[in-house]
C-alpha cells in the first residue's frame, strides 16, 4: 500500500509548488489576468501614440473593448513567443524533475545548478546595468525586464534543484517523506516578481508599438484623406493652408465651408484633423464631435 511519499510521485517541493500556484490561481484566474493585459497594454500603446501626436490619451475616449481589440493585432506573436517558451520550460521542469528524484546523486546536478545560478546573477547584473542606460534604445527597453525575470528565475530554480537533491529520493532510508516542502509565501512572492517583470515588459513593447504607430500615422500623413468640413455656424478654423468659404443663400443648409485639412485619426465620436503642413514639432490639431450641424466630406489623397 503505497503511503505519503508514493501519494506524490514528483516530491514535495513541486507539490507544494502547484499548490502555491493554484492558490495564486485561484485569486487571479488566467482569463482575468490575460484581458487584463491586454486592456494594460491597448491602453498604453493609445497613450504612446497619443504623446508622439501632441494629443492627451484621454482625448480618444475609448472604451474597454476598444482597447482591447487594438492590443490584439500587436500581441499575439508575442503572447503566442510566450507561450511556447513556457510549454519548453514545463517539460524541461518535468524532465529535470522526474530525473532528479530517481538520481540525485548524478555528477550533473552540481554543474547544473553552478550555471543556473551563475548565469542567472550575470542576467540579473546585465538587467540591472541596461536599466540605469541614461539614453535607452528600444532593444534595451526590452532586455532589461527580460533579464530581470530570467536572472531571479535562473537563481530561484538552481536553489529548488539544490534543496531537493540533498533531501535525496523519496523511499532513502534516510529522508522517507522526501524533500522539505517550498514555503509557498517564497513560491508566491517569485511567481509576483515574475509577473511584475512579465507586465513591465508588456508596458515597455506597449510604448514601443505606440510611438511607431504615431510615427507612421504622421511620416503617411499625405497619403491620409483629406477632409472638407460644412458647418452652419463659423468655426473660425485658422490655420495655414485652410480655407474658409462662406455662403449667402437664404435656403443653404450650411453657411461655411473648410478646405485643406487632413484626416489624423477617428476616434469613438471624435474626428482629429489637421491643416495639411501639419507635423509632430509644430501644427495644431483640431478635434471635432460628430455633430447633425456639421457635415464632413473625405476626399481621396
Amino acid at each position: 500500500m503505497a503511503g505519503p511519499a508514493g501519494d506524490a510521485p514528483h516530491g514535495g517541493g513541486e507539490a507544494t509548488v502547484l499548490k502555491a500556484v493554484q492558490s495564486v490561481g485561484a485569486v487571479v484566474g488566467p482569463t482575468a489576468l490575460l484581458t487584463a493585459l491586454l486592456f494594460y497594454f491597448g491602453w498604453a500603446r493609445a497613450n504612446a501614440q497619443a504623446n508622439y501626436l501632441g494629443l492627451d490619451v484621454t482625448l480618444f475616449d475609448f472604451s474597454t473593448q476598444d482597447y482591447l481589440l487594438q492590443s490584439v493585432s500587436s500581441v499575439y506573436v508575442p503572447l503566442a513567443e510566450v507561450l511556447l517558451v513556457s510549454l519548453l520550460l514545463l517539460w524541461a521542469h518535468r524532465v529535470v524533475s522526474g530525473r532528479l528524484e530517481r538520481q540525485p546523486e548524478l555528477p550533473l546536478w552540481p554543474w547544473l545548478e553552478g550555471a543556473l545560478a551563475a548565469g542567472g546573477a550575470v542576467a540579473f547584473v546585465a538587467g540591472v546595468v541596461l536599466y540605469n542606460d541614461e539614453t535607452p534604445t528600444d532593444t534595451v527597453l526590452l532586455l532589461t525586464p527580460l533579464c530581470l525575470v530570467a536572472g531571479l528565475g535562473a537563481v530561484s530554480y538552481a536553489v529548488l534543484i539544490d534543496r531537493r537533491r540533498r533531501a535525496g529520493p523519496p523511499t532513502s532510508k534516510d529522508n522517507p517523506s522526501g524533500p522539505a516542502p517550498v514555503a509557498p509565501l517564497t513560491v508566491i512572492l517569485v511567481s509576483l516578481l515574475v509577473m511584475a517583470g512579465l507586465v513591465w515588459e508588456v508596458a515597455n513593447y506597449a510604448d514601443i508599438k505606440g510611438r511607431e504607430l504615431g510615427e507612421f500615422v504622421a511620416d503617411q500623413l499625405a497619403f491620409r484623406p483629406g477632409v472638407v468640413v460644412y458647418s452652419d455656424k463659423r468655426l473660425q478654423i485658422d490655420q495655414p493652408g485652410v480655407t474658409e468659404t462662406r455662403f449667402d443663400e437664404p435656403d443653404s443648409a450650411y453657411r461655411f465651408r473648410y478646405d485643406g485639412l487632413k484626416l489624423l485619426l477617428r476616434s469613438s465620436s471624435r474626428f482629429f484633423l489637421v491643416p495639411g503642413s501639419w507635423s509632430v514639432d509644430r501644427g495644431t490639431t483640431i478635434v471635432l464631435p460628430e455633430s447633425g450641424s456639421m457635415r464632413l466630406e473625405f476626399v481621396r489623397p
